[in-house]
């Protein structure tokens, strides 16, 4: 009778426990407006989907974004995290197994005149922690559940490495097409300054005319001399990301990087699959529903089985000891220590849920805001180029009137700073269109692959 109660009872035991056992299913789903606008379902391709070799061209900055990832400080302690992970993994697997322990021991028993005796004890402790209602198992998923999201997390460091690579870059190349503008004007600001200079001599302006272009001439100097400190502060943090010392970067001219002709950016669903970092916030919640499991699983018992076997004896007598127990140890009061556990790890769970969804939220904002950068910079090339072919032929025909005694010195003047703030800002639209599109490839899981 009692082995058929025993019997039940593990049998109500092992039902109750039957949920305990189930492997995390991912249910994301992503909204179809996400990214801002309802995607055509039959536009399934995407920029992200495109190799950054073949999106950035250029060979020196593939090389050094390949530098950075080999050289990078942040990229190879993500690397020594993942080899720390595949270790915990290792580990929670070898709980399926016993544990085995070597214990010799030897004592002397004196006993007067009569002299000692000698025993010897050479016991191998096992135990075995069987987890029926699937605490090893728990265990493993958790922890492959954590390599994964750490080998994301390397994936996600890797890709931030890469964008920050390319817009130091190209914003080096910036820096130098700004510095060619700003030294090609110095020289026409020389030449309008020593034409005034002439005129002043010759009595058709005066002093004040002279002082003005000498004051215009020397702050677009300075100017000068801060964009090429920035030239080589810039320089500075690449070669920082590149755990290099300071030193000149080669870099290709201004003009040479190509957009792409189209800007698809896919289905929402591939925000899931092509961004580690949503991929981490999902890791996130397999993480926490594991742990809940371990909570619920703190309810059930813990069997474990404890054995011995050796020798032991006298240098006459030798004898073979051997034994072996069974425990069952049930929790039965705590101090509701247990049931605080099992609802902070359903807090927990909850709390990576709504992380995903505020991660998917941020996903789908930086795809609608980036694109839309480019497409703003874009239509604004096309009015800026404009602006600066008119103001090309407004400082040559007031230069050509100051020349001939036609005009004052303030036109000229007024032309020449007019064109170069029109020039200056034509380049930093350009650059802010290649930016835009370092930010939407990403947005869009590119540098991954």
């Amino acid at each position: 009778m009692k082995k058929h109660i025993l019997l039940v009872l593990a049998g109500l035991l092992l039902l109750s426990g039957c949920n305990l056992y189930k492997k995390y299913e991912s249910s994301a789903t992503v909204q179809e407006n996400i990214m801002g606008e309802v995607v055509n379902p039959q536009d399934t391709t995407s920029i992200g989907d495109m190799g950054w070799r073949d999106v950035f061209k250029d060979p020196l900055l593939q090389r050094l974004i390949e530098t950075a990832w080999a050289n990078n400080t942040n990229v190879r302690t993500a690397q020594l995290t993942i080899e720390q992970a595949q270790n915990e993994v290792m580990s929670a697997k070898w709980g399926y197994a016993p544990t085995l322990a070597l214990g010799p021991s030897a004592s002397y028993n004196y006993q007067g005149g009569a002299g000692g005796s000698y025993a010897v004890q050479v016991p191998v402790r096992a135990s075995w922690q069987l987890g029926i209602f699937g605490q090893n198992r728990s265990k493993v998923r958790s922890a492959k559940a954590r390599l994964a999201y750490d080998e994301d997390y390397r994936q996600a460091v890797q890709v931030e490495l890469a964008a920050n690579v390319a817009s130091l870059y190209y914003n080096l190349v910036m820096l130098d097409r700004q510095l060619e503008i700003s030294e090609a004007t110095e020289k026409l600001y020389q030449e309008s300054y020593n034409t005034t200079q002439a005129l002043f001599q010759a009595g058709v302006y005066n002093s004040p005319a002279v002082h003005e272009m000498q004051a215009s001439l020397e702050a677009l100097r300075a100017d000068i001399v801060s964009l090429r400190y920035g030239i080589a502060t810039t320089e500075a943090s690449l070669c920082l990301l590149l755990a290099e010392p300071p030193h000149r970067i080669e870099r290709s001219a201004f003009g040479a990087f190509e957009m792409p002709e189209q800007l698809h950016v896919g289905l929402p669903i591939r925000l899931l699959a092509a961004r580690p970092d949503v991929r981490m916030a999902e890791r996130n919640m397999e993480i926490a529903y594991y742990g809940t499991q371990q909570a619920r699983q703190s309810f059930y018992p813990s069997l474990s089985l404890d054995g011995l076997f050796g020798v032991a004896g006298t240098f006459s007598a030798v004898n073979i000891i051997g034994q072996a127990v069974g425990s069952l140890t049930q929790p039965i009061l705590q101090g509701g220590q247990l049931r605080a556990q099992l609802r902070n790890a359903k807090a927990e769970q909850e709390k990576a849920r709504l992380q995903f969804v505020q991660t998917l939220y941020d996903a789908g904002s930086e795809v609608y805001k980036y694109k839309r950068a480019i497409e703003t910079a874009e239509e604004k090339s096309g009015h800026i180029g404009i602006r600066v072919n008119a103001l090309q032929e407004a400082f040559a025909a007031t230069t050509e009137l100051m020349n001939n005694g036609s005009t004052t010195y303030l036109e000229v003047l007024t032309a020449q700073e007019s064109l170069l703030s029109a020039q200056l800002t034509q380049v930093e639209n350009q650059y802010e269109m290649v930016r835009a599109l370092i930010s939407l490839y990403t947005a869009l899981g590119g540098f991954g692959k």
